[in-house]
């Protein structure tokens, strides 16, 4: 007989969001009788949307009061939280286990990063006094917590200083894998791209951290002959239109062609991971890194900055210096030779399967049996 797991959250992300997709991946695989030995009991969370004042109310005062009153009257064995940023909704006194995902800590442990670009802020630094209030209670609720998962290895490093002694697993994100092939399923070449041309891909919003503007830098000092067929399509919704329109502005400085793509479906998203020549991810911080996963699992090659979290994802031979324009700048220009229509990359396709969907069950899975 399964065990029920009661799965809880704040506002209701879509899935169009990361932290949104995460939850409902879960909720999608217990339902789906994907995690061996476990089950759903149900889901706890609210309508977003109100003003300023009843959010706030909301989050501090009436969601956690549902959440205690429900998981009184649960007959679930597991009370699951799915994004550290609600943990404050962890009962004072939960009569049942409490595990809660962390995707990461960049909030509770902000920090500066120095590049030759300049410093990049990883967290706020500077939270106002109501953030600052709150984030007491999100650490009070990790403290209160049974069993964390990260979904990293490097997140989990994180928290195994700031709670030693608390029980902490490791549980990467997983995919289907399957449903990403390029030779099972493959897909249409997308509007815009060329084979003739160099396909370059990124896939994120402008926040400092994901340092478009690198990428910018970086393909701006490529041979000649090599950036006048480099193309690079930019994946993802802008972070603002002033955000947008400094990257454009940085793209044509530095004589890069830039095709701003915009937000995509997930199969629209698909089809530019199969038929690019590879994705470039030179994020200073990540929880995990989804973009390099599916794009291997569509069989793309991706040029990943060496930085936790992203580096546990992708192989060695694909990791460069964060920092060093001139590496980045050499390895694309290998990719000039590959002329016509790239073919699946094998080394993507076998790296991706460590991420099914299966090996995440089991995983999950063990980490519960620890309860």
């Amino acid at each position: 007989m399964s065990r029920q797991v009661l799965v809880v959250r704040g506002g209701a992300l879509s899935r169009s969001s990361g932290l949104g997709r995460a939850h409902h991946d879960l909720v999608d695989r217990l339902e789906q009788g994907e995690v061996t030995g476990y089950s759903l009991s149900g889901v706890i969370e609210h309508e977003l949307g109100g003003n300023i004042f009843s959010r706030w109310r909301r989050r501090r005062s009436e969601h956690p009061a549902h959440v205690e009153t429900v998981s009184l009257g649960s007959q679930a064995s597991i009370l699951h939280i799915t994004d550290q940023e609600q943990a404050h909704l962890v009962p004072k006194d939960c009569k049942i286990p409490v595990s809660i995902t962390i995707h990461d800590l960049f909030h509770l442990e902000p920090r500066k990063i120095s590049t030759p670009q300049g410093h990049v802020s990883i967290g706020n630094t500077k939270p106002g006094l109501l953030r600052s209030r709150d984030l007491k209670h999100i650490r009070r609720g990790l403290e209160r917590a049974d069993l964390l998962i990260c979904i990293s290895e490097a997140t989990a490093e994180e928290a195994r200083k700031l709670w030693p002694g608390k029980s902490i697993a490791v549980v990467p994100h997983g995919i289907d894998v399957g449903g990403y092939d390029p030779i099972s399923y493959p897909l249409p070449k997308p509007e815009g791209l060329e084979y003739e041309n160099i396909n370059l891909l990124c896939v994120g919003s402008e926040e400092p951290r994901k340092r478009m503007d690198f990428l910018i830098e970086v393909l701006g000092a490529l041979p000649e002959k090599v950036k006048a067929k480099t193309i690079l399509h930019k994946v993802g919704s802008e972070s603002s239109p002033k955000s947008k329109q400094k990257l454009l502005k940085k793209a044509e400085e530095f004589g890069v062609n830039l095709h701003w793509v915009g937000r995509l479906s997930d199969i629209d998203l698909c089809g530019f991971y199969q038929h690019c020549d590879a994705l470039l991810f030179p994020s200073m911080a990540e929880g995990f890194g989804l973009p390099p996963l599916e794009a291997m699992a569509s069989g793309c090659p991706v040029l990943v900055a060496d930085m936790p979290a992203h580096n546990e994802v992708a192989p060695p031979e694909w990791l460069l210096p964060h920092e060093e324009i001139d590496a980045w700048v050499g390895a694309i220009t290998k990719l000039a030779s590959n002329n016509g229509r790239r073919q699946p990359n094998l080394i993507a396709l076998n790296r991706a399967r460590n991420f099914s969907i299966e090996n995440w069950s089991n995983a999950i899975a063990s980490a519960w049996d620890l309860f």
